[in-house]
């Protein structure tokens, strides 16, 4: 299986990370770091994981009738961490990694 990295300049993830499949992700213009409203997409639209770009890339995409497949390293839990914690930026460069890992292993199997 494809091993993740799970730490960052000493500091690691409370759990190691996993390749998941998302059901429904949905996309912002802004970054949302709020409990309440993070659990309110989740009960609204059953939305799974939040992010800022996808939606942008997609639409291109659509527009221009090309496949789309998005390949997202979740940084941190919108809302999820303490008011003193900055878990998206300590975080963003593993999961930058992490996302170009699982990519180049699913370009690998294309090919096999």
């Amino acid at each position: 299986g494809l091993r993740l990295g799970g730490c960052v300049n000493g500091t690691c993830l409370p759990r190691p990370p996993r390749v998941v499949r998302v059901q429904r992700g949905i996309s912002s213009n802004i970054f949302v770091d709020n409990k309440a409203y993070r659990e309110f997409l989740n009960s609204k639209f059953n939305a799974t994981a939040i992010d800022m770009e996808t939606a942008a890339v997609a639409l291109v995409c659509h527009q221009q009738n090309m496949p789309f497949i998005a390949f997202r390293s979740l940084s941190d839990l919108a809302g999820g961490g303490s008011a003193l914690s900055n878990e998206a930026a300590s975080f963003a460069t593993l999961a930058a990694q992490n996302a170009v890992d699982v990519l180049l292993r699913f370009i690998s199997l294309l090919s096999s």
